[in-house]
């Protein structure tokens, strides 16, 4: 179950958070995934949410603290993952 869909400026990329369903529950998953005309979205990188990260993944996104911390001229870094190693 897709839970929310967040594009990217090019078109063909997307991150999606879905709620994926086994026989022994569900997991929360963030896939980053990838637009075909031939094939439409298929998934490049998939990375499981464990329950005990939702929390503190929800309070992260919605703190101000992130905001607060750095100066207002400052840009956080990013880091980059190779796709191989996330999924």
């Amino acid at each position: 179950m897709i839970l929310n869909v967040f594009p990217s400026d090019s078109g063909d990329q997307r991150l999606v958070l879905a709620r994926e369903s086994d026989g022994n529950g569900s997991t929360l998953v963030l896939r980053q995934e990838s637009r075909s005309p031939h094939v439409g979205w298929f998934v490049q990188s998939r990375i499981a949410i464990e329950p005990n990260q939702v929390a503190a993944l929800k309070m992260t996104l919605t703190s101000n603290l992130v905001k607060e911390a750095l100066p207002a001229d400052e840009t956080p870094a990013v880091l980059s993952f190779r796709s191989a190693m996330a999924g």
